[in-house]
């Protein structure tokens, strides 16, 4: 009986290491990420996923080996779900045949909010086994998840706004060109902001990064002008704007 307490403590003590371990590494992440540009909900949202991976990777063995089958069934989705969350929201790190397909069978996907409630879906999966690391990991997909359906929510709201704000082809050029700083002919997730800046819309770090999201269709970090054509004429084809 004592060996087996002991055995307990042990890889309860293991499980907490390699959750701080996690840990540690996210914030890494974050940081660099505040300083290459603005945080959102998307990298939380990836730093999730790769945490679902790790803690539901290192719970199927232990569950199995414990015969805990449901355990280990949930934690073996926990594992899928995770790989697909990295796959949506690490643009800059997945292949875009990757993300076009899951997003192609999962039309919700392509939605802010429709990604929110996967999130809390999930997060709500994974706190639903007892223990601190799981606790700790859905909470906080959780807590992306809702923060993620509201930004959806308030985004879409705005960007409605900011459609009505411009009236005619040869405006948006006009207001193209002057957000397009370094005259690339694209907009990253910064000119996207003085879009909206000089549209008289006031939008948060995570608003930007939804409606930027919405906009970039095949998932290179900026958005070219057919892209934005394309949201503004509510999907149609360029006529005679060019850039």
């Amino acid at each position: 009986m004592e060996t087996t307490n002991l055995l307990n403590v042990a890889s309860v003590a293991g499980k907490a290491t390699v959750g701080a371990t996690a840990i540690n590494e996210a914030a890494i992440k974050v940081q660099k990420a505040r300083s290459e540009g603005p945080l959102s909900y998307r990298i939380l949202s990836f730093l999730g996923g790769l945490a679902m991976i790790v803690s539901n990777g290192i719970a199927i063995l232990d569950r199995f080996f414990s015969f805990n089958v449901a355990g280990a069934l949930i934690a073996i989705y926990g594992v899928c779900f995770g790989v697909i969350i990295t796959i949506i929201e690490g643009g800059w790190a997945c292949p875009t045949r990757l993300q076009n397909g899951i997003r192609h069978y999962a039309k919700f996907l392509e939605f802010t909010w429709g990604r929110g409630m996967l999130y809390f879906f999930v997060g709500s999966l994974q706190a639903s086994n007892w223990n601190i690391l799981d606790w700790a990991v859905g909470g906080f997909m959780m807590f992306v998840g809702f923060t993620a359906v509201s930004v959806g929510a308030i985004t879409a709201i705005k960007m409605r706004r900011l459609r009505l704000s411009i009236s005619t082809e040869e405006e948006l050029k006009k207001q193209w060109q002057m957000a397009d700083v370094d005259g690339n002919g694209t907009l990253d997730i910064k000119e996207l902001s003085i879009f909206a800046s000089n549209a008289g819309l006031n939008m948060t770090r995570n608003e930007i990064a939804a409606a930027f999201d919405a906009m970039d269709r095949n998932f290179d970090e900026k958005v070219q002008f057919e892209e934005f054509y394309l949201w503004w004429t509510g999907g149609k084809s360029m006529t005679s704007v060019t850039v």
